[in-house]
């Protein structure tokens, strides 16, 4: 039998709308479960403000969101910083401290696609000229 991946955001979906739930999922939500599922659903995205969120969520003092901050980072930045959610708040200060200088120059810098200058139009396949 074949296993069939199924997106995480679509489970959480689902099992939300099955339990009845009316929280919808936030960074700024007072229920750890919608931050939780904010965390996720951001695994997935590609909105560069998702950014500062999840870097504020490596200081959570539920060692379960930060592990999710830190591994949906890692999914969309190739890195962790040597963060590492287990360790003490104290230990894991300077690799927050490291991620927020990261999140603020993300922000600051250019749209992410687009170089500055003129670009050549793309030819057609095996276009001459």
């Amino acid at each position: 039998m074949k296993c069939v991946k199924i997106p995480a955001t679509f489970l959480l979906a689902s099992i939300g709308a099955w339990a009845g739930c009316s929280y919808t999922p936030s960074f700024d939500s007072p229920n750890p479960q919608m931050r939780s599922w904010a965390t996720v659903q951001a695994a997935d995205s590609t909105n560069p403000a998702d950014f500062p969120k999840l870097v504020e969520q490596l200081d959570a003092d539920d060692a379960d969101t930060r592990m999710l901050a830190i591994c949906v980072l890692e999914r969309r930045t190739g890195t962790t910083r040597g963060f590492d959610y287990a360790a003490p708040r104290a230990e894991r200060a300077a690799s927050v401290k490291e991620w927020q200088q990261w999140a603020e120059q993300y922000a600051t810098q250019p749209t992410r696609g687009r170089s500055s200058g003129s670009r050549r139009k793309k030819r057609p396949f095996g276009a001459i000229g």
